[in-house]
């Protein structure tokens, strides 16, 4: 089965649509950026590593840790780090801040940039999208909630976010989705919480 992960900055590539004519940008992860998401990136592949051992319908032995008793708290910067790691090859994207805050809320400022200046005049070359959510996860799945949403200063709705990634979604060939979807964490991630400051994750 295909797992389904959050489409992310996949909208953004949608924008590719309405200026044709822009260059892709690919924003190149500093060494010193790595270095802090590294720890990340080493932690989910153990996690999933382990997952792959214990398959989810196996009895666990008395000395192995039952799925969900486990987690790891990481910081802010080395979210940020391992999110700048993930969308290195997302054309159109400069740059991507999470803020993490109590309660499973998130808000988020994703940087555009189409390459060059729209002959149009109607798109400018460069673009924030600025975001405020609260984040779902149950079960080895997330689904975002979308509190607010702006291209720069104006509001636009998440429904809008749902018909360009449908759009994108035919143009790859792939299932449509919606922003109101669960979807697949790492594998062996089972539960995030977010905490000012920080994300736990619960495997």
């Amino acid at each position: 089965m295909t797992r389904r992960y959050l489409p992310g900055l996949a909208v953004f590539a949608a924008l590719t649509i309405l200026a044709a004519a822009a260059g892709a940008v690919l924003a190149e992860v500093p060494p010193e950026i790595r270095a802090k998401a590294a720890g990340i990136f080493a932690a989910l592949k153990r996690i999933e590593a382990e997952a792959e051992r214990t398959p989810a319908r196996a009895v666990p032995s008395s000395t192995a840790a039952k799925p969900g008793s486990r987690s790891l708290t990481f910081s802010e910067d080395e979210l940020n780090a391992y999110a700048a790691c993930r969308t290195e090859d997302e054309p159109y994207v400069k740059a991507a801040v999470l803020k993490l805050l109590a309660g499973d809320k998130i808000e988020g400022r994703i940087t555009i940039d189409l390459g060059k200046p729209q002959a149009s005049g109607l798109i400018q070359q460069k673009q924030d999208l600025l975001f405020a959510a609260r984040v779902e996860t149950r079960d080895g799945k997330i689904r975002i909630n979308m509190d607010s949403l702006y291209l720069g200063t104006q509001a636009i709705s998440p429904a809008f976010i749902d018909v360009i990634i449908g759009i994108v979604s035919r143009l790859q060939g792939v299932e449509p989705t919606t922003l109101k979807d669960w979807y697949d964490l790492p594998p062996g991630v089972l539960r995030l919480e977010s905490r000012p400051g920080k994300v736990v994750v619960i495997y």
